[in-house]
């Protein structure tokens, strides 16, 4: 039993809409991440890899891949979490599906598909200049730059062949 003094305080003279058009957006937001969750979680994990192999910046590279490792395993749990407090209904895949389509344009098998072709061209260079380096007789910082790039291009080599078999499995 409530005390009737406790239910005169929640009690409001103004109805609180629940429904309102930042639902729609919240709903949107939600579908998108929980479809970056299950399916983008690659994008991720590619680009990070491909920012590797180039030696750019290998912290971010490690960070993009465990990023999207970590995206992958708590991103459901915590997108439902946040599903159920917003109250926006529970996400399935259709919705997440439907939502990812309307703000990308594409699906996520041909965003794979651009992203591995884009680490093949990558690797091929990253191999192509690191020879070039390895055998200018020039400098031996070249050499050593040369045969990491190549060490890394080669590393990176057996994760897209997995991408290019992986839609035939």
């Amino acid at each position: 039993m409530v005390p009737p003094i406790l239910s005169m305080m929640v009690q409001s003279p103004f109805e609180i809409p629940t429904y309102g058009p930042w639902m729609d957006l919240a709903g949107l937001m939600l579908n998108v991440l929980f479809a970056l969750a299950i399916r983008g979680y690659l994008l991720l994990v590619l680009v990070g890899f491909m920012i590797y192999v180039t030696g750019l910046s290998d912290g971010l590279g490690k960070t993009l891949v465990i990023m999207g490792v970590a995206i992958y395993i708590l991103g459901p749990f915590v997108l439902d979490i946040f599903a159920g407090i917003i109250g926006t209904g529970p996400i399935n895949l259709e919705s997440a599906t439907r939502a990812w389509l309307s703000l990308i344009g594409m699906s996520d098998a041909e965003l794979v598909f651009l992203l591995v072709t884009i680490g093949d061209i990558v690797a091929a260079v990253c191999i192509l200049s690191g020879a070039i380096m390895y055998f200018t007789p020039l400098s031996g910082d070249l050499k050593s730059r040369g045969q990491s790039l190549i060490v890394r291009a080669l590393l990176f080599a057996p994760i897209l062949a997995f991408f290019h078999v992986a839609p035939w499995i």
